[in-house]
């Protein structure tokens, strides 16, 4: 058997069960266990499935909400890379930036650790972790802990936010819309988010394209909270109509 051939049929099994291990893979296949791997790796870069629990369970792209940060990382790190790099390219010298704490988000401050006079305020753990040590002046705001997308939040961490001005928002966002306009999975980030909105002149969303007319739990408000989109080409044309619908920039990455 061929490797696509084999790759469709573990495609076929995740579908009929869910989850398989890679052990039961190997044994369906004939196979090692490393070529598996090898496999569920390929699967797993092309957005198909989800590697975890020692196998893999078939990718529904709106579960991404529901992962740990650490998870979603591994969701769609082709464009989510291409994303941070574009979105990086827009701060010049001298520019203040709230960024946000989520895998999208992790990939701009990773494509920012070389930037030099600049400031990155954000409330995201794991985004402050990857500037730590740079150049970068960099601002973490503090509050409690929600362990799962890694963000500090809270009233305090508003406060805060309330009592800055920053030039750029770098707002990830879990769905949009042109009906629903802007969602979240979190409800935690409905009022944060909007604070950051107020704080800063130009809001830019990052986002991959399969964010766009999915639903999330939370609204934060409508799309012309938005002055510019970063997402990954080619741009679906519906995702460009709308987006000059509402006159908001798109970037293409």
């Amino acid at each position: 058997m061929l490797a696509f051939e084999r790759t469709q049929a573990i495609l076929r099994i995740l579908r009929d069960n869910k989850m398989a291990s890679v052990r039961e893979l190997a044994e369906e296949f004939g196979v090692s266990v490393v070529t598996i791997r090898r496999d569920l790796e390929r699967l797993e870069n092309d957005g198909l499935v989800l590697k975890k629990h020692g196998g893999a369970v078939l990718l529904d792209h709106n579960m991404e909400t529901g992962l740990q940060l650490s998870e979603r990382e591994q969701l769609y790190r082709r464009e989510k890379k291409l994303i941070g790099e574009a979105a990086a390219r827009l701060v010049k010298p001298g520019t203040s930036v709230i960024l946000d704490e989520g895998s999208t988000c992790l990939e701009v401050a990773r494509a920012l650790r070389n930037a030099t006079d600049i400031t990155v305020i954000t409330n995201g753990l794991r985004v402050g972790a990857e500037l730590l040590g740079t150049g970068v002046n960099l601002i973490l705001v503090g509050g409690v802990t929600d362990h799962q997308s890694a963000m500090l939040y809270g009233p305090e961490t508003e406060r805060v936010y309330k009592s800055l001005r920053a030039d750029i928002y770098f707002m990830g966002l879990d769905a949009f819309s042109e009906v629903d306009g802007i969602m979240d999975a979190s409800v935690l980030q409905v009022s944060l988010k909007n604070v950051k909105v107020n704080a800063v002149q130009r809001v830019i969303g990052v986002a991959n394209g399969a964010k766009y007319g999915k639903r999330a739990m939370s609204l934060i408000g409508p799309l012309s909270l938005l002055d510019a989109l970063v997402t990954e080409g080619p741009v679906d044309a519906e995702l460009r109509e709308c987006l000059a619908r509402h006159r908001i920039e798109c970037i293409e990455a």
